[in-house]
């Protein structure tokens, strides 16, 4: 079980890394719950001889993945971007008695209305600093694709999403294989869409029902451009707890 522990930091940075600590604790339930549903064996085996195409089909549904995991990750997300939001309150903090309307600015377009919205965020804050955090933005990518690859991006998106509903989980089997099978047959293994794969008929006795699975479980909406697995979640932690918040530590000295 994870202890939550807390370092101690400069003054004003206490409650920002009160918030990442709390996103560990989230963290290290979420690796517990998905580790239980991976070697749970969450998925159904059926088969079908095709007979037109003198194969013999097996394919693998996934079950469906515990709510809970979805509120999990909700919650985590919510404390890091949370202990960002924090920090700039912090920052403004440093010149304004009582900051209004700030928040930490995560933009992926460029542009008089963006500029104006990171104007009012970051008001009261040290120039430098606003510096930084400009420097953070996902609209420096190169392309679409750079932009929405930026872990800053892709935390204030899955928290857009869960502010509305759950944030969608999606499981497939990424890799699967039949370690009794013989060689000769695994040579004539075809794999599919949709976790099918199939061989020769006449190798259908050859075939174990119980293959080796191997399951990804994907955080993120495809219409909203945003897909992450653990180890995405992860990253976007370590990004925002080891990278952008000692960033600041030099204005609290």
């Amino acid at each position: 079980m994870y202890v939550e522990t807390v370092t101690r930091h400069p003054s004003s940075l206490v409650d920002p890394y009160l918030k990442t600590t709390r996103a560990k604790v989230h963290l290290e339930e979420l690796r517990e719950e998905l580790s239980i549903f991976k070697y749970s064996k969450p998925y159904s085996i059926s088969t079908e001889d095709d007979v037109e195409r003198d194969r013999f089909r097996i394919k693998i549904d996934s079950h469906e993945i515990p709510d809970k995991v979805s509120l999990i990750v909700g919650d985590l997300l919510y404390c890091l971007r949370s202990s960002l939001d924090q920090l700039v309150w912090s920052l403004a903090k440093l010149n304004v008695r009582d900051p209004k309307r700030t928040q930490f600015p995560i933009f992926e377009i460029d542009n008089r209305e963006t500029r104006r919205s990171f104007k009012q965020q970051t008001a009261g804050i040290p120039a430098y600093a606003v510096s930084i955090i400009e420097g953070l933005q996902p609209y420096h990518g190169p392309d679409a694709a750079a932009i929405r690859s930026r872990l800053l991006w892709r935390l204030n998106a899955l928290c857009n999403i869960d502010k509305h509903r759950r944030i969608p989980l999606h499981s497939s089997a990424q890799d699967f294989n039949f370690p009794k099978v013989r060689k000769s047959t695994i040579a004539l293994i075809e794999f599919h869409q949709g976790n099918v794969v199939s061989v020769p008929l006449r190798c259908k006795c050859d075939m174990t029902l119980d293959p080796e699975v191997a399951m990804e479980i994907i955080f993120g909406d495809i219409s909203a451009g945003v897909g992450c697995s653990f180890d995405g979640i992860e990253r976007i932690y370590n990004f925002v707890t080891d990278s952008v918040i000692p960033r600041f530590g030099r204005f609290f000295k």
